[in-house]
């Protein structure tokens, strides 16, 4: 491949980052309803067709928004360090997606909103989907452990989405990280029991002060 083409390659992807990250910060401002693509054209920078060289229309550049929120979060899920305890990696789990979550705020209120509230089928799919694997994840990755009730994954990361969603809703996406104890405990007690949870979620609370 020549020079021109490798630059114009990342004159792509970086034009498509800017769409994305326009379009999540108007669903976030707006709703997804009432965001206008104009708006997000405008926001990014870019003339419309090169908008219409990456996407089809809103709809395809929401759901888009959303797949690249949800493939960073996985990211960080199946990259989480390495530790002996299985609770002491969902704890590094929590706390991966939530800095993500906070340094992506207006991501983060696509996939916890936008997504769920007034948004299209194909994005509540989507955010279905990707909980889904989340929690699938989540039950894999339990071990030799106890084994956990029936869609155990599930029930933990629905506890642990409405903590968070509480504090988007808000407006307190700085404050996510101080969500880590509870988030913590909502996640474990599927799989490690009330006790275990409660001594991951005080360890939890000492990584904060620690790090404040």
């Amino acid at each position: 491949m020549s020079p021109t083409a490798i630059g114009s390659d990342v004159l792509s992807a970086n034009e498509r980052d800017l769409i994305l990250q326009a379009m999540a910060e108007c669903c976030a401002e707006r709703g997804y309803l009432e965001t206008e693509l104009e708006a997000v054209i405008e926001r990014a920078g870019v003339e419309r067709k090169s908008f219409e060289s990456h996407f089809t229309g809103k709809e395809d550049c929401a759901l888009a928004a959303l797949n690249s929120i949800v493939s960073e979060t996985l990211a960080e899920v199946s990259t989480a360090r390495h530790v002996e305890s299985e609770a002491e990696r969902r704890v590094f789990q929590i706390k991966a997606i939530l800095e993500l979550m906070r340094a992506r705020g207006a991501f983060a209120r696509l996939i916890f909103i936008a997504a769920r509230q007034g948004a299209s089928e194909r994005m509540a799919d989507g955010y279905r989907s990707a909980a889904h694997v989340l929690a699938l994840m989540m039950e894999r990755a339990q071990g030799t452990g106890p084994v956990p009730p029936p869609k155990a994954g599930r029930a933990a990361l629905g506890g642990a989405e409405a903590l968070v969603r509480r504090e988007l809703v808000a407006g307190k996406d700085r404050d996510l990280t101080r969500l880590l104890p509870d988030f913590v405990y909502a996640a474990l007690v599927p799989f490690a029991g009330q006790r275990e949870a409660l001594r991951q979620s005080k360890l939890a609370r000492q990584v904060i002060a620690e790090e404040e």
